[in-house]
């Protein structure tokens, strides 16, 4: 396994290139060349393919790509390359487990296989600007609440004390640390102290504020887990590296963050196929990340649930479950917002292509994760149960359920209702849902079970 030092010493004596020529020259050309040597190619009549050579293909296409490829440092203008070996003794080297969370509410999380009955990790909640403290606490506790949850999110603080926080100032720091302390209060009082927090911290916009607020005595613990994200695309810059440093030095829990752009420098979906793979090959080999999160997106559509975004996610999904035991969660961006039947439309397409390819899954975020206040519990209750039943279902059942969800939605992604606030449909004073919404979901949820989905309950 390659150190930060080592890492360093690549970036340093790395070739120097600028920006648009490592797009083009470099990520551009070397997805077409990897998929056009493979035979990958997208079939939108197959949203959830169910062919393991395929699969197998995508990651040895992802592991070239990483070797032609390397990754590019803005604060250097060269790019750090590595050997296929490397790439491959990485992930050989893989732990295949993480422990998160303490007493009680500590778990160990194992990977998966496509068409598995294996239970997927409940990776629970968003890390959505709220506007107000009070409602941070109410989404916090109610995640807690919810009896799978294994992890959760906690959102992000606009503001303290009134005064909008702007990033790299005093007021991120503080705000990060009270987002933490909030959250872990809101976790205690719903019985579940030792929770483990994972998308650590998402107030923090910047490497300082996520370092200066994980300290212990602001109440984050190693058993927590810290996202280290990667820029768009196979980029680092040396934030994400001094944040990865910071917590392998500490032995926390490192996610290795991409979102990868469908219809961006990657290309169409054929190429995001192996791009969202190469990602999770990059954070084990350069972050030595624990676990990951991927959530492709439309370049230009903001959410994951168009068809030619299904496809990328199933496919990659599948080739790191049969090829490595790499720990992912798979996140999608969903157009409609809450208290929307389509919200849970698209979520019920996206989970029955995740979970089936063998990954688990954090809980869809609403409204393409962009609007403040612009998210409830209701939705991520809805993700959980939907996780449920798709655990156990094969690849085909995934397949044909999200065609028929296609016809539902696929024509409404780019006028979907962004839905309500969370003031709209909660009582801030109880956390307690609205009536309506409640009922909304009753019938959703009903009309999602007889399309062919096992709820639990």
């Amino acid at each position: 396994m390659l150190n930060i030092v080592e890492i360093c010493r690549r970036i340093k004596t790395g070739p120097t290139m600028d920006a648009e020529s490592f797009d083009l020259d470099v990520v551009f050309a070397n997805l077409r060349t990897v998929c056009e040597k493979h035979n990958i190619v997208y079939d939108p009549n197959t949203p959830v393919p169910s062919d393991d050579d395929l699969a197998d293909r995508v990651f040895q296409a992802a592991v070239e790509f990483v070797e032609a490829t390397g990754f590019w440092c803005p604060d250097t203008h060269t790019v750090a390359q590595f050997t296929a070996d490397e790439v491959l003794a990485a992930v050989r080297d893989s732990r295949g487990r993480c422990v998160m969370g303490e007493g009680k509410d500590r778990y160990e999380w194992t990977p998966r296989r496509p068409d598995s009955d294996t239970p997927p990790w409940f990776h629970v909640g968003t890390g959505i600007f709220v506007s107000d403290e009070k409602i941070a606490f109410n989404l916090v506790k109610a995640y807690s609440g919810i009896r799978q949850a294994n992890s959760i999110s906690c959102p992000a603080i606009g503001a303290v004390d009134g005064e909008p926080v702007l990033s790299g100032t005093p007021l991120e720091i503080l705000a990060a640390i009270r987002g933490v302390q909030i959250s872990r209060n809101a976790s205690r009082e719903a019985g579940r102290p030792g929770l483990a927090i994972g998308n650590s911290i998402s107030t923090a916009g910047t490497s300082m504020a996520t370092i200066a607020a994980s300290v212990p005595q602001f109440g984050l613990r190693k058993s927590d887990g810290w996202l280290v994200g990667a820029l768009a695309e196979m980029k680092y810059n040396f934030a994400a590296l001094n944040k990865a440093t910071y917590l392998n030095s500490w032995g926390a829990n490192v996610c290795g963050e991409s979102g990868v752009l469908v219809g961006g420098y990657g290309g169409g979906p054929a190429a995001i196929a192996v791009l969202n793979t190469a990602y999770v090959l990059l954070g084990r080999l350069v972050l030595n990340a624990d676990y990951h999160l991927v959530f492709p997106v439309h370049v230009t559509r903001g959410c994951s649930t168009p068809r030619d975004c299904l496809w990328p996610t199933a496919v990659s999904c599948q080739a790191i479950s049969r090829n490595t035991r790499e720990l992912v969660w798979s996140l999608g961006y969903i157009a409609a917002g809450p208290m929307t039947k389509q919200f849970f439309y698209e979520s019920a397409a996206y989970i029955a292509a995740a979970i089936p390819s063998g990954l688990s899954a954090q809980t869809t975020h609403p409204a393409k994760a962009v609007l403040t206040d612009h998210v409830t519990p209701m939705e991520m209750r809805g993700a959980v149960e939907l996780i449920e039943a798709c655990t156990g279902m094969s690849r085909s059942q995934g397949n044909d359920l999200a065609l028929e969800l296609l016809t539902k939605y696929e024509d409404n992604i780019d006028t979907a209702s962004v839905g309500c606030r969370y003031q709209d449909c909660f009582d801030i004073a109880t956390g307690k849902p609205s009536a309506e919404y409640v009922n909304l979901y009753g019938e959703v949820k009903e009309e999602l079970r007889a399309m062919g989905f096992a709820y639990k309950s």
